[in-house]
C-alpha cells in the first residue's frame, strides 16, 4: 500500500528513532500536522532492537535527557509508585535504566498519539513541487511544507580485514545485524562490547574472549558534558566551519565505559567469565574445518565464530540524500549538511541527529542533541536543558 500525497502536511519526519520522536512530539504540541516515515512501521523499533542486542541496562545520558517537554519529566516519572520497578538510577549523574527511559518514551508516544502518525516505508527521494516537498519511496508518496531528516547511524563499521572473510562465508557477524549469533569471541572495546560479552556469558554460561585495541577507557559519558551546555553552544555557534572541523578532529568520539560497567567487567574477569585481550588478532577462515583461526603474538586460537562490536560509520550525506542535495541545491561541507540556526538545510529541509554534527557539535547524535535540535525548529517551544 502506498500512502498518497493528496493531503498536505506541515512536516514529514524521516526516521522514527529518538530524534524523530522528540521532534514529532514537540511539533504536534505546536499544532502541526505531522507524518513520520519509518521502515519498521513503528517508533523506536530499531533503537530498541539494538539495545536488546547488547542487553542495555543503563542509559548513557543523565535523567534530565529524554524525549518529553520538560527536563524534569523523567525524574518525576521514575518516582511514581507504579514505576518503582524501574526507578533505580546509576552514579552521581543519575543515569536512568533503559527500561525507565523506554517506558517514559512509550508513554509520550501514547499520550500524544504519535503511533497514528507513522507511515511504514522508506523515503528515497525528495523533490520540490511549488511551495511543497514531495517525499517518495517504497510505500511512500507524501506532500508537506517542510521535511525533517531524523535518520540515525545505520552503516555498520566493518574492519577491512573482515569484509573478504564475510563474503567467503566465514562466521563473522556484526552485533547490530538481526539475529547475530552468540559467538564467544568478540572484537570491540566500548560499552556495547562489554554488555554483549556479559550477555553471551549469561546466556551460554561459557567463558567469553573480548578482543580490544587498547585498555578500557573509563568515563561517565561518551561526550564531554560541557559540550551540551548553553555556554558551549554559544561558543560553537561563533566558530568558523574550519574551526568546528578542527575541533571535531581533535575530539573524536571514542568508545569509553562507565564506572559501573567497569566494575561489572572486573568482576566477570575475576570469576573467569570473561577474558580480555588488548590486542587484535589476525583472522583466517578454515572452511574445511568450519573454524576461524585467530593468531596474535605467536599465540593461536580456534573459534567457531566472531561478533564484531565495532559500532557504526560516521553519518554522511550520500545515496538518495546526496542526490536530493544536488537537485535542491542544499550545501554540503565535507560530507555534512551546512545548517542554519533553525536546523534548516534549505528548500524546506531540516536536519536532526548525527547529520547535524556541524551545527550542534559532538552532542548532535545523543538524546540531548535531539532536544537541542528540536528546540530550534520553527514554531517549537521546548526547553533544551
Amino acid at each position: 500500500m502506498t500512502h498518497s500525497c493528496g493531503d498536505t502536511h506541515d512536516w514529514i519526519i524521516v526516521g522514527g528513532g529518538p530524534h524523530g520522536v522528540c521532534a514529532a512530539r514537540a511539533l504536534r504540541a505546536a499544532g502541526c500536522a505531522v507524518r513520520i516515515v519509518d521502515p519498521s512501521g513503528g517508533l523506536l523499533n530499531r533503537w530498541c532492537e539494538r539495545a536488546s542486542n547488547v542487553a542495555m541496562t543503563w542509559m548513557r545520558s543523565p535523567i534530565l535527557h529524554h524525549l518529553g517537554d520538560k527536563p524534569t519529566n523523567l525524574n518525576h516519572f521514575v518516582r511514581l509508585p507504579e514505576n518503582a520497578d524501574v526507578s533505580s538510577v546509576s552514579g552521581v549523574f543519575k543515569l536512568p535504566t533503559h527500561a525507565a527511559f523506554l517506558r517514559h518514551s512509550r508513554g509520550i508516544i501514547e499520550t500524544h498519539g504519535l503511533e497514528e502518525l507513522v507511515v511504514r516505508g522508506r523515503v528515497e527521494a525528495l523533490r520540490r513541487d511549488g511551495e511543497h516537498l514531495i517525499a517518495r519511496g517504497p510505500g511512500v508518496e507524501l506532500r508537506a511544507r517542510r521535511v525533517l531528516i531524523a535518520t540515525g547511524s545505520n552503516r555498520l563499521r566493518l574492519p577491512d580485514w573482515s569484509r573478504p572473510l564475510r563474503e567467503s562465508g566465514a562466521p563473522i557477524h556484526h552485533v547490530f545485524e538481526r539475529e547475530a549469533p552468540l559467538h564467544h569471541d568478540l572484537i570491540g572495546g566500548g560499552v556495547s562490547a562489554i554488555q554483549r560479552a556479559l550477555l553471551v556469558h549469561r546466556e551460554t554460561r561459557e567463558p567469553v574472549r573480548l578482543w580490544m585495541r587498547r585498555p578500557v577507557s573509563e568515563a561517565e559519558f561518551d561526550y564531554d558534558r560541557d559540550w551540551s551546555k548553553h555556554r558551549f553552544v554559544a561558543e560553537w555557534s561563533n566558530m568558523t566551519e574550519a574551526e568546528r572541523f578542527h575541533f571535531l578532529g581533535r575530539n573524536p568520539a571514542q568508545g569509553s565505559v562507565t564506572p559501573v560497567l567497569t566494575e561489572r567487567l572486573e568482576r566477570a574477569i575475576r570469576k573467569g567469565a570473561l577474558r580480555v585481550e588488548t590486542r587484535i588478532p589476525v583472522v583466517e577462515w578454515l572452511p574445511g574445518e568450519g573454524q576461524l583461526r585467530l593468531s596474535v603474538d605467536g599465540d593461536t586460537f580456534n573459534s567457531p565464530g566472531i561478533t564484531l562490536v565495532t559500532g557504526f560509520e560516521d553519518e554522511r550525506v550520500d545515496g538518495w540524500l546526496a542526490e536530493t542535495a544536488a537537485a535542491l541545491g542544499l550545501p554540503v561541507i565535507e560530507g555534512l549538511p551546512r545548517l542554519d540556526g533553525d536546523m534548516h538545510w534549505g528548500a524546506g529541509v531540516h536536519v536532526t541527529g548525527p547529520l547535524a554534527l556541524l551545527r550542534l557539535g559532538p552532542m548532535a547524535r545523543n538524546i540531548v542533541g535531539a532536544r537541542w535540535a528540536t528546540s530550534r525548529l520553527p514554531g517549537v517551544q521546548l526547553q533544551p536543558l
